[in-house]
């Protein structure tokens, strides 16, 4: 009996429940302090701080509709200025995460992002007393002027702009922070994830924090309209914030408790101290995230889902899986409320949510939490009643307080289930409120440790000992071209191109044109999307190469536009296909290769024609060949996979030589040696995905690369063994530990690997 009553109010465990974690990965200790050994020197575009003046001023015009706003360009409009906002946000945000690339230093793109809301922030303030300041001055000219009329009208403009500067600010600053998330979201979101990983992208939460924009965190007007929360402000308040995130930590820390299996005594003292750090991470985390709330405790919700799929005739698994989870958070919620409740935390919560339909009658002159004092503290009533009475004349009006007297009557008559549904209500709020409090003590200090340098001497000095940071726009850089540090190739081979010529002229048809029309020129159209250049024409090979520049991380993709380009060159191959078999023409068929050398090639002249010196490129003949033996053996190919290397000589061979002594069938594949592939994982952000694919677990990694007209394009790798195999049957003898990688370009297949889910993996 004692073991089922045990069971029946065993609290339920926390990792039972799918609870999210929102914790911001944040940091700039990386980087070089500046001139001062404090802070960090950065220097922003000129022109960037400009468009930011100007799009304040044109935001604070249409939110105070003030005709005295200083420097207000008349000439232009809210909308041209915020679009050029937005577009040299853009561009200077670009620079940074390409610099970010150039030092392999996300921290650099956090930097920026943490100068641009200094800056955004500074100037609201600064244009915001500005205008302040202007207005007082128009009234002290027409008190000289004795315009007596005119001093009414602006006394007037002054004192509305004033009383309502916490909600001028407040909406200035959301409207300006929300253009920055749209520039975020719009170009930038995937080239952070293509070059950091979606990990290293903030969230919209960090920059769309109210907190940012509040002057005064204790304000009870702001807590309730952004928060729907009302804390306490003295130190004895057991609704003060720190009481309550301490309270609210350690109540989830006896749940787990509760569950842990029981320890030896000597255990318990050795881990006292580790553990105690690593359950305050552990609830931090759990306290990060603002659906964690409603996943633990909304048995509420849980419960009119399992009655709405009842109704719906739904499935019964899913329906008894609802109906168990409506039945633990039911168990923590009794939990957390008589927690509450012996805390006398829960008759505050009540008071403040049965209090929001009465207590703007009587603030102001009040503070909220004033009214709540009045609900809850006897002893205070006297005392608020009588300053309500003396400030009756000044605000022209009495301020019963029926309503209040019958608001403490009904405090007592809130059932239990209503308690319960405000604890969850607080909790959401508070949740919130625990997370962007965090937040902004987060960016506070990146804030407070950024130094936006624009005095020469200090910008001299600190370029001089490189610890300056400049985000400048590409008007404000020199625009020499850099030097060339490293080079991608990619061959191009045309399968058959003699028996293709001997046929066609047997048919009276023209070679030439055939391949110009069909496979040159319309791959040359496609090479700048991909910043490739021609190296040469080999009878029916086509030689390409990619550079990269010295100080343009912009264009560190040379591998992945390699890969990007040879899937586009397949694709225009199986276009021009699709029509030539209509007219009854060859069919093209290619085999491509892709190499990397992480240093310049030699470039001479002949004459006006540039000519290349490249190990890369005898590499990526090897790559792009197919041996006519391995086609022949492997005719009618019904794989999904182009491309397969076969080792038929000994390791010892192998590793005699530098030259591929590999086998290879190639036929309408793609292979990248594995020292490009290398850079291709530097170059963007891959994660590994597994697949069974005709009965063989096969690796793949997927990754997205900039096109250099800005458009994402997916590439698709597949992994694989070279197989040790008998040179003359194909069959397989044994497996090497050398690998090779197709870069996938069937359509078929890049769709089946993208629609693959990774696994979910749980901190």
């Amino acid at each position: 009996m004692v073991t089922f009553f045990q069971n029946f109010f065993k609290l339920p465990c926390l990792k039972k429940f799918p609870l999210k974690n929102s914790n911001v990965s944040f940091s700039l200790n990386r980087l070089t302090r500046g001139v001062d050994n404090i802070r960090y020197d950065v220097r922003l575009s000129p022109d960037f701080c400009k468009a930011v003046s100007k799009i304040v001023v044109q935001v604070i015009a249409a939110h105070t509709q003030s005709e005295e706003i200083p420097n207000l360009d008349r000439a232009s409009s809210l909308s041209r200025e915020r679009d050029e906002f937005k577009r040299l946000c853009c561009e200077i945000m670009t620079n940074a995460v390409n610099k970010a690339k150039l030092r392999r230093d996300i921290q650099i793109d956090y930097l920026l992002q943490t100068a641009i809301v200094k800056v955004l922030l500074e100037e609201i303030r600064s244009q915001y007393e500005k205008l302040v300041m202007h207005i007082k001055n128009v009234i002290r000219e027409n008190e000289i002027s004795r315009n007596q009329e005119g001093v009414i009208q602006f006394k007037k403009e002054l004192s509305d702009i004033m009383e309502n500067r916490k909600a001028i600010l407040h909406k200035v600053g959301s409207e300006l922070f929300q253009y920055l998330i749209e520039v975020q979201n719009e170009k930038l979101k995937e080239m952070r994830e293509s070059n950091f990983g979606d990990k290293a992208v903030l969230p919209d939460h960090i920059f769309s924090n109210p907190i940012l924009h509040a002057e005064d965190l204790s304000d009870g007007f702001f807590m309730l309209n952004e928060y729907d929360i009302l804390l306490g402000r003295r130190v004895e308040d057991p609704d003060r914030y720190d009481t309550l995130v301490s309270f609210i930590r350690d109540i989830l820390i006896q749940i787990d408790e509760k569950n842990a299996p029981k320890q030896h005594a000597e255990e318990n003292v050795s881990l006292e101290n580790g553990e105690d750090v690593a359950e305050h991470q552990e609830t931090d985390a759990w306290m990060s995230h603002t659906d964690n709330v409603c996943i633990l405790l909304d048995c509420f919700e849980s419960g009119e889902q399992c009655r709405r799929l009842k109704k719906q005739k739904g499935d019964k698994g899913k329906i008894s899986v609802i109906r168990n989870r409506a039945k633990d958070q039911r168990k923590l919620l009794s939990f957390f409320y008589r927690k509450f409740r012996k805390k006398k935390l829960t008759e505050r919560i009540v008071a403040v949510y049965e209090m929001q339909s009465v207590y703007l009658q009587y603030c102001p002159p009040l503070v909220p939490q004033l009214v709540l004092q009045y609900l809850l503290v006897p002893k205070s009533r006297k005392t608020i009643a009588n300053r309500l009475k003396k400030l009756k004349l000044y605000y022209g009006k009495s301020f019963s307080l029926r309503p209040l007297r019958k608001l403490i009557m009904k405090l007592d008559q809130v059932s239990t289930k209503a308690r319960k549904a405000y604890l969850i209500r607080f909790l959401n709020g508070f949740v919130r409120y625990h997370r962007d409090f965090q937040n902004f003590k987060m960016l506070k200090e990146a804030m407070d440790s950024v130094n936006l340098a624009t005095k020469e001497k200090i910008l001299d000095l600190s370029r001089a000992n490189n610890t300056l940071y400049e985000f400048l726009l590409s008007h404000e850089t020199d625009a020499e071209e850099k030097p060339v540090i490293s080079h991608a190739i990619i061959k191009a081979d045309v399968r058959g191109s003699t028996d293709i010529v001997h046929k066609m002229k047997e048919r009276g048809l023209n070679p030439a044109t055939y391949f110009s029309l069909n496979f040159f020129d319309p791959i040359t159209d496609i090479l700048s999307e991909y910043e490739a250049n021609k190296v040469c024409i080999e009878g029916d090979a086509y030689i390409l190469s990619i550079y990269e520049r010295e100080n343009t991380p912009e264009g560190w993709y040379s591998v992945a536009r390699a890969c990007g380009l040879a899937i586009s060159m397949l694709s225009v191959i199986r276009r021009y296909n699709a029509k030539n078999k209509k007219h009854q023409l060859p069919m093209l068929e290619l085999g491509i290769g892709i190499t990397y050398r992480s240093n310049a090639p030699t470039i001479f002249f002949d004459g006006d024609s540039q000519i290349m010196i490249s190990s890369a490129i005898n590499l990526a003949d090897r790559l792009s060949g197919c041996s006519k033996s391995v086609r022949k053996k492997m005719a009618g190919n019904k794989e999904p996979f182009n491309l397969y290397v076969f080792q038929t000589e000994s390791d010892t061979d192998v590793a005699a030589t530098a030259d591929d002594l590999s086998l290879r069938y190639n036929v309408n594949g793609i292979e990248l040696n594995d020292f490009a592939f290398k850079k291709l994982s530097e170059e963007i952000d891959l994660r590994v995905v597994k697949a069974n694919i005709q009965k063989k677990r096969q690796t793949f990694y997927i990754g997205k690369f900039p096109t250099v007209t800005g458009i994402y394009q997916t590439l698709i790798i597949r992994e694989d063994h070279i197989p040790k195999v008998d040179p003359d049957s194909l069959d397989v003898i044994d497996s090497s530990c050398r690998k090779y990688y197709e870069v996938c370009a069937n359509p078929k297949l890049c769709e089946y690997v993208k629609k693959i889910k990774p696994p979910v993996i749980r901190s």
